[in-house]
C-alpha cells in the first residue's frame, strides 16, 4: 500500500490550536457578555433567525429568538459561522482537496444519484441535529469543545451520545466502508 503525502494537519497540532482557541474565546466572550460564556455557534444561528424577524411576524414575539437578537455574543457567533465557511473553503483550496460536487461519490455508491433523495436525507438529518442540539442545550461544538474542557458531566454525556449516534448512523448509511484492514 502506498503512503500518500497528505496536506492534512497532524491531530496533535489541530488539537493544540483548538485548545488555544477555546481558552481565548472563553475570555473574549466573558469580557464582551460580562459573564463566562463558552465558545459555540448556536447563538449565531439564533442571531440570523432574529434578523428574519422583520419578515415573519411570529419570530418577533418568540422570546428565545428575541433574546438572540439582543445578545452581543450572538452577533460574534454569527461572524464565527461566516469564518467557519470561509476558513473551510480556504483550507480545502490551500490543501488541494477542494472538489465541488452536488452529491458525494460515496453517497452515489450506496444510495444512487437521486438529488431529491439526498436532499431529503440532508433536510431530515438537519432537523434531527437541531432537535438534538436543543435537547442537549447547545450544539456539538459547544458541548464537546467547551463542555469537555470545563469537565461538564452533561456535555460529556451529550458528546459521547453524539459519537455513538454518529457511528451507528455511518454504519447504517455506509455499511461496507472501512474495515480492520483499512480498505474501502
Amino acid at each position: 500500500m502506498e503512503n500518500e503525502k497528505s496536506n492534512e494537519w497532524h491531530w496533535f497540532k489541530g488539537g493544540l490550536l483548538v485548545s488555544l482557541l477555546s481558552v481565548a474565546t472563553y475570555f473574549i466572550f466573558a469580557a464582551i457578555a460580562d459573564r463566562n460564556y463558552p465558545f459555540g455557534v448556536t447563538a449565531g444561528f439564533g442571531f440570523i433567525a432574529a434578523k428574519f424577524g422583520s419578515l415573519f411576524s411570529g419570530l418577533n414575539e418568540n422570546p428565545v429568538i428575541k433574546r438572540f437578537g439582543e445578545k452581543p455574543d450572538a452577533f460574534i457567533e454569527f461572524f464565527l459561522i461566516i469564518g467557519l465557511i470561509i476558513g473551510g473553503y480556504t483550507a480545502s483550496k490551500l490543501s488541494g482537496n477542494f472538489k465541488s460536487e452536488t452529491i458525494p461519490a460515496e453517497w452515489v455508491k450506496y444510495h444512487g444519484k437521486s438529488i431529491v433523495k439526498r436532499y431529503v436525507f440532508v433536510f431530515v438529518g438537519s432537523l434531527l441535529l437541531g432537535y438534538g442540539a436543543a435537547l442537549s442545550s447547545g450544539c456539538t461544538t459547544g458541548n464537546i469543545l467547551q463542555g469537555w474542557a470545563h469537565l461538564s458531566l452533561g456535555s460529556m454525556v451529550a458528546g459521547a451520545s453524539f459519537f455513538v449516534a454518529g457511528i451507528i448512523t455511518a454504519k447504517i448509511l455506509y455499511p461496507k466502508v472501512g474495515g480492520s484492514d483499512g480498505t474501502n
